[in-house]
C-alpha cells in the first residue's frame, strides 16, 4: 500500500489526477444511468441503449486511464503506441459492454454481481493493454502481488457497484453505484501503477516526440462530451417517454370514459383495454394484456372480425367465470404507438336481449299469471298432436273454468279477483309440473295439456289432484275469495284428432261438469262412457277375485350384494282373470284403492305372505306393499297384529313397504299407525324413495328401518351421471342414518357392479331373479342354500 501511495503522490500530477477522477465519476454515473434505462426498455431499443452505454462508458473509462497515465511522470520522455492505445479502448468498450449487457438481460438480482465482475475485468484488461502501449526501452518489472490486488479490487468493487446501482431505479442508488464504480476504476488503476517497476527502463523517444500534457485535456474534453451526449440522449428519450405516457394516459382516460368496451390488439394479441371492457370480462388490466382475442371470443368470431373490419358482429363474450355475455363487436384498424393495430369496440347487449326476451315472453304468456297464453297453448297442442301421431301415444286436454268468478270480483273487487287467478295458476302449475303444461286462455278460463296419458283414469287422477290443490290453497289462504272450479277432459285420439276438436270437446265436458253441480270434473261423454263401463266391469270382477281364488302371490328375492346371500323376499300380488288373462297390478290396484277393495285384498296378501313366510327356515324376511288406504284405516295395526298371531310369524321377519305418497294425505294419522306397527316389532321400509313427495323430514319423523331406491334411478345408473349422483346421495343418507338401502329393478350387470362398488347393502331385480312362485325357491326357504342360481349362467353375484 505504501508503494501505491508513493507512486500516486510522488509520480503523478495531482491536478490531472483530479481531472481523471472527474471523468471517472461522470463515466460511472453515466454507466449506471444508461444501464438502468436499458433495463426498463423493451425490444430492440434495449440493445441500442446498451450499445450507447458500452461506447460512452468504455470511452469514459479509457479516458480516465489515459488522463491518469499522462499525469504519471516516469522520469524520462515517454510516448504511446497508437495501435495498442486504440486496442485498449476497444477492449474497454467490448468487455465493459458485455458486463452491462449481462446485467440488463438477466432477471435475478445476484446476476449483477457477475456482471460487475466482468466490468472489473474489462477495466483491468484495458489498463494493462494501455500500459503495454507505453513507449520505453527495457522492460517493466511487475509486482505480482500488487497486480493480483489490482485485479481483485477492480472485480470486487465492480461487482458491488452494479449490485448497488441496479438495486432500485432511483438516482440515489445510481449515485451510490457510480461512487463505488469510481472507486473500482481508481483503486485498480493506481494499484496497477504501483505494481509497475520502471527501474530497468530507458527512454527511446526524444523530449520533442514525447506525448504532450495538454493531450489529457483534449481526451478529458472528448470523454466528457461523449458522456454528456449519452446522458442528453437519455434525457430526450425519457422526455419522449413521459410525453408518450401522458398521451397514453389521456387517451386511456378518454377510452375509460366510453360506455362501450374498447381494446387494442396487435396480430390478435391484446395490448390494452379500457375500464368498460375490463368490467365486462371481470379481468384486471394486468391479466388482459398479452392475451389473445380468442380467450374472450370464439375463434370463428375473431376470424369474422378480422376478415370483415368495420362490420358489426353479434356474438358472445366469455368473462372470467366462463359465463357468456351477449355483445356486438366491431373491428377497425388504428395507429397505436406509431404502428398499425386493431381496435375492437364491444357493446353489451344484455339489456337489449332482456328487453327482447321480455317482449317475446309477453307475446306468448299471460301478464297476470305468467302462464302461456291461448296462442302458445294452441301451438303446444299442435306439437303434442304431431308427437303423439309419430309415437302412437295418447294425451289429455283439460279445460278449467272458475265457478262464480264474477261474484268474487263483485264482492271483493278486481284486485282480489286478480289475486285469485294468480293463486289458481300457482296451484295448477304445482300439480302439472313434470306431467304437462298449463295455460290461461283468457278471463277465468284455464287449460292443461297432459303428456302421454295411458288411460282416462290417469287424466281423472290429475284432475282430482288439481281439485285437492285448490282445497289446500283455500285452507291456507286468509282471503275471503275461495277457489272453486269445474274441469272438462278430452282425450286424444278418442275424442278428436285436431286441436280445435279436442279443445271443443274439453269445453263440452266442462259445461257438463258445471251442470252436474260445479267443483267436479267430467270426461267428454263418449270417452267417459267407455272408460266407466270398463272400470265398473273390472271393479265388479275384482270384488269376487279373492273368493274365486283368482289372486296369487309371486315372490322376488332380495339379495345381500356383498355376500350374495338371499335375505328375504318381496311378495307381489297377481290377478289371473278368467277372460282377460293376467291383469297388470298397475291397472287393478288403483281401482281397488279407489273403490275400497284394497282393504280386503291387502288383508289377503298380508295373511297369505305371512303364512308362507312362517314355513321358511332361518330368518328370511318377507316384504309386503301396503297402500295409503290401508295405512289410514283405523284398524290396520290391529288387523296386522291378528295376522301375526294367527300365522305364527315372528314380527321382525315381516317388512311393511309404504310410499311417501301414502303418508301426505293425513300425516298425523299415518304417524300414529306407523308407530303402532313399529311397536309390534314389524319393520317398515320406505318404498320408491325419490319418486313421490320425498322429504328428509319424513325420514326423521317416521320410524323407517329400510329405504328402497326406485328402479327409475337404478336404470342406467352406470351411464347416467344424474342417476348415479342421486343413488350415491341416497346411499350416503342411509349410511348416515344407519338405515339399510335396497336397490330395486336391477336389470343389467353394469348396474349391479355399480351398486356393489358403492357399498349398497342389498338389491332385487330381473338380473338376480324375476318374481316367481315360491316353489321355485324351495332350496332357499328350506335352508339348503342361501344363494341364487343365476338365470344366465355367465352371471355370478360373487366370485
Amino acid at each position: 500500500m505504501q508503494v501505491v501511495l508513493s507512486t500516486l503522490l510522488e509520480h503523478h500530477d495531482l491536478r490531472l489526477v483530479a481531472l481523471a477522477a472527474i471523468v471517472c465519476a461522470l463515466s460511472a454515473f453515466a454507466g449506471m444511468t444508461l444501464l438502468n434505462h436499458a433495463r426498463r426498455t423493451d425490444g430492440g431499443m434495449k440493445f441500442t441503449w446498451l450499445g450507447i452505454a458500452a461506447v460512452s462508458v468504455g470511452f469514459g473509462i479509457w479516458g480516465t486511464h489515459f488522463i491518469a497515465m499522462l499525469s504519471f511522470s516516469a522520469g524520462m520522455p515517454t510516448g504511446y503506441d497508437l495501435p495498442l492505445t486504440l486496442l485498449s479502448l476497444a477492449i474497454a468498450v467490448a468487455i465493459v459492454g458485455a458486463g452491462l449487457l449481462y446485467a440488463a438481460v438477466t432477471t435475478r438480482r445476484t446476476d449483477a454481481i457477475l456482471a460487475g465482475a466482468v466490468v472489473g475485468i474489462g477495466i483491468s484488461a484495458m489498463h494493462y493493454v494501455g500500459m503495454m502501449a507505453l513507449l520505453l526501452g527495457g522492460h517493466i518489472v511487475w509486482d505480482a502481488w500488487l497486480v493480483a490486488v489490482s485485479l481483485a479490487l477492480g472485480m470486487t468493487f465492480g461487482a458491488t457497484a452494479l449490485l448497488v446501482g441496479t438495486w432500485a431505479d432511483t438516482w440515489k442508488w445510481r449515485a451510490r453505484g457510480a461512487l463505488i464504480l469510481t472507486v473500482a476504476i481508481c483503486s485498480m488503476h493506481f494499484t496497477a501503477m504501483g505494481a509497475a517497476g520502471l527501474q530497468d527502463c530507458f527512454p527511446i523517444v526524444s523530449a520533442e516526440d514525447a506525448t504532450p500534457i495538454w493531450l489529457s485535456l483534449v481526451v478529458a474534453a472528448g470523454s466528457i462530451l461523449v458522456l454528456l451526449i449519452a446522458l442528453g440522449g437519455i434525457a430526450l428519450d425519457m422526455r419522449d417517454r413521459r410525453r408518450t405516457v401522458e398521451e397514453a394516459d389521456r387517451m386511456r382516460g378518454l377510452a375509460d370514459a366510453a360506455v362501450e368496451g374498447l381494446l387494442v390488439a396487435k396480430d390478435g394479441n391484446i395490448v390494452t383495454a379500457n375500464a368498460s371492457f375490463m368490467g365486462l370480462v371481470d379481468v384486471p388490466q394486468a391479466q388482459i394484456t398479452g392475451r389473445h382475442l380468442a380467450d374472450f371470443f370464439a375463434p370463428s368470431v375473431v376470424t369474422a372480425l378480422t376478415e370483415a373490419p368495420n362490420t358489426p358482429v353479434e356474438t358472445e363474450l366469455t368473462n372470467a367465470s366462463g359465463a357468456k355475455l351477449p355483445v356486438e363487436a366491431i373491428l377497425r384498424s388504428v395507429d397505436f404507438g406509431g404502428t398499425p393495430h386493431q381496435a375492437v369496440a364491444v357493446r353489451d347487449l344484455s339489456g337489449r336481449k332482456k328487453a327482447e326476451q321480455h317482449i317475446r315472453f309477453l307475446a306468448h304468456h299471460d301478464t297476470l299469471t305468467s302462464l302461456p297464453n291461448r296462442a302458445s297453448f294452441t301451438r303446444a297442442l299442435d306439437d303434442e298432436i304431431a308427437h303423439a301421431k309419430r309415437h302412437g301415444q295418447s294425451f289429455a286436454v283439460l279445460g278449467l273454468d272458475l265457478d262464480r268468478f264474477k261474484e268474487v270480483n263483485d264482492l271483493f273487487g278486481h284486485p282480489a279477483g286478480d289475486g285469485l287467478l294468480q293463486r289458481v295458476a300457482r296451484a295448477i302449475e304445482g300439480v302439472v309440473e313434470g306431467r304437462g303444461s298449463a295455460a290461461r286462455l283468457g278471463g277465468d278460463e284455464f287449460a292443461v295439456l297432459l303428456n302421454d296419458v295411458h288411460s282416462p283414469a290417469r287424466a281423472g287422477y290429475v284432475a282430482e289432484m288439481i281439485m285437492d290443490a285448490f282445497r289446500r290453497d283455500n285452507e291456507a289462504s286468509d282471503s275471503g275469495a275461495m277457489i272453486s272450479a269445474s274441469i272438462g277432459i278430452a282425450l286424444y285420439p278418442n275424442d278428436g284428432h285436431d286441436a280445435q276438436s279436442l279443445v271443443s270437446h274439453a269445453d263440452t265436458a266442462l259445461y257438463r261438469a258445471k251442470q252436474d253441480g260445479r267443483g267436479v270434473y267430467r270426461f267428454y261423454e263418449t270417452a267417459m262412457g267407455a272408460a266407466v263401463r270398463d272400470r265398473r266391469l273390472i271393479e265388479h270382477d275384482l270384488r269376487h277375485a279373492v273368493a274365486r281364488n283368482q289372486l296369487r302371490l309371486v315372490y322376488q328375492p332380495q339379495v345381500d350384494l356383498q355376500s350374495g346371500e338371499v335375505t328375504g323376499f318381496e311378495a307381489l300380488v297377481r290377478w289371473n282373470h278368467p277372460e282377460r288373462g293376467e291383469v297388470s297390478p298397475g291397472e287393478f290396484v288403483p281401482i281397488a284403492e279407489e273403490s275400497g277393495l284394497i282393504l280386503q285384498i291387502g288383508e289377503w296378501v298380508l295373511r297369505t305372505a305371512c303364512s308362507e313366510a312362517a314355513k321358511w327356515a332361518g330368518d328370511l324376511t318377507v316384504a309386503v306393499n301396503v297402500s295409503a288406504v290401508q295405512i289410514h284405516a283405523p284398524a290396520f295395526a290391529h288387523t296386522l297384529h291378528e295376522i301375526l298371531l294367527d300365522t305364527g310369524l315372528r314380527p321382525s321377519r315381516l317388512e311393511v313397504e309404504i310410499t311417501e305418497t301414502a303418508l301426505v294425505k293425513d300425516i298425523a294419522r299415518a304417524v300414529t299407525t306407523l308407530r303402532q306397527i313399529k311397536a309390534l316389532g314389524v319393520e317398515i321400509a320406505m318404498d320408491d324413495f325419490g319418486t313421490g313427495y320425498s322429504s328428509l323430514a319424513n325420514l326423521r319423523a317416521f320410524p323407517f328401518s329400510k329405504i328402497k331406491v326406485d328402479q327409475s334411478f337404478i336404470r342406467s345408473v352406470d351411464t347416467n351421471g344424474q342417476s348415479a349422483t342421486i343413488v350415491r346421495a341416497v346411499l350416503g343418507l342411509g349410511s348416515g342414518l344407519n338405515v339399510p338401502v335396497v336397490a330395486e329393478g336391477v336389470e343389467r350387470p353394469e348396474e349391479l357392479e355399480f351398486l356393489k362398488s358403492e357399498i349398497c347393502q342389498s338389491a332385487q331385480g330381473y338380473l338376480l331373479s324375476r318374481p316367481k312362485d315360491i316353489a321355485n325357491f324351495r332350496a332357499i326357504t328350506e335352508g339348503r342354500s342361501r344363494t341364487l342360481e343365476p338365470e344366465r349362467p355367465e352371471l355370478r353375484l360373487v366370485g
